[in-house]
């Protein structure tokens, strides 16, 4: 899009656009239609932040996934962009497919000809924002950080990188990570403490306070670093015990994928079950040994059960943390605070938490 094109809204996009609008205000609208998204892997959780940010009306979607959809896929309810005569056919086309008519102002592009570890320099400096979901290489995950981390665009308002999320949920349980630069700025609003009277309609007066629009500067770290630094959680509070068990399982989940190279799965349970087990109890006699056991779980949080659980799809918590993800995107691309850079859901206590890691 050239100056022109991007200089105001269409009277067609205020319309389609307006509720929105009146949300986060036309100059967030037009950055968003402005923005380019790599969502690479096809589950719940990517289905969700897709079929969110496409209504929202960025500039274009790029599905990243090269396998095909399977008669497991449709029993663990990707029912939303694929069903049974979706078949063999790769997941990226039938989730452009599905979700392209629900905004046709979006281009939704499949990339299935590509895998992973293909993806390089050339091919992330076309984007804004890098999308990666439930993928547990830890490697790979840092390897695109850093990708992230290494390109810069100059535009009309100077230089900026091409920011990275990383989420993922497994379970009753879900996360999302977020590395917006050593240097991200945004705009807040700060009260001035004073009130100043409004007289509306039928002469009635009400109060509003002042405010003033600063400019701000927070700095986020990559996932090697955020991960490589140890959370010391306060003990006592309930709700962040809830997110500590999160925690712990995101490292049992990316340290089963370097023990195995892949993920543990429904399919493999009888094998992966108890191999998830052990990693954990080894966390647990490590950090109790240590003297350190308050960003870990207990043997009463840790039981068979909550193991079997992570290896299912569940979409109420995808929904739920794709929701998250897809406020903060939205958020980062119109300048807004952002919240920490971790945010944990514990979907058995019903709590969600926004949590600094080394940042």
């Amino acid at each position: 899009m050239n100056s022109n094109q991007t200089s105001m809204l269409s009277d067609e996009e205020a319309t389609l656009y307006d509720r929105q609008i009146r949300l986060w205000g036309a100059d967030a609208q037009l950055k968003l239609r402005q923005t380019r998204l790599l969502l690479i892997n096809v589950n719940s959780l990517s289905i969700e932040v897709c079929k969110n940010l496409c209504l929202a009306g960025v500039a274009s979607i790029t599905v990243f996934d090269n396998t095909r959809v399977t008669s497991n896929d449709i029993e663990e309810n990707l029912t939303l962009t694929m069903s049974s005569t979706d078949i063999n056919e790769f997941k990226s086309v039938c989730t452009c497919r599905t979700l392209q008519q629900l905004n046709p102002r979006v281009h939704l592009i499949a990339e299935s000809n590509m895998t992973i570890d293909q993806i390089d320099e050339k091919y992330i400096e076309q984007f804004d924002y890098v999308c990666l979901f439930n993928y547990y290489d830890f490697s790979i995950v840092s390897h695109l950080n850093k990708l992230c981390r290494g390109q810069q665009h100059v535009d009309e308002n100077g230089k900026k990188q091409v920011y990275f999320f990383c989420a993922g949920t497994f379970g009753l349980y879900g996360f999302v990570f977020k590395d917006l630069g050593d240097k991200y700025d945004y705009l807040s609003e700060n009260s001035v403490g004073s009130e100043s009277l409004i007289k509306g309609e039928g002469g009635n007066e009400s109060k509003k306070n002042e405010k003033i629009t600063t400019k701000s500067t927070r700095n986020f770290v990559t996932f090697e670093k955020a991960l490589a630094t140890e959370w010391k959680p306060n003990r006592r509070q309930a709700t962040t015990r809830s997110a500590v068990i999160t925690y712990n399982l995101l490292h049992a989940l990316l340290s089963f994928y370097e023990q195995y190279r892949r993920a543990p799965a429904l399919v493999t349970q009888d094998v992966d079950v108890p191999n998830l087990m052990k990693i954990i109890h080894d966390k647990i006699a490590s950090s109790t040994a240590s003297a350190s056991s308050s960003n870990t779980m207990n043997n009463e949080e840790f039981n068979e059960e909550l193991v079997k659980d992570i290896l299912t799809d569940n979409n109420a918590v995808s929904s739920i943390v794709g929701g998250i993800m897809s406020h903060d995107i939205v958020k980062a691309i119109s300048k807004q605070e952002p919240k920490d850079n971790f945010f944990f859901f514990n979907g058995v206590a019903c709590v969600g938490l926004s949590i600094p890691i080394a940042c």
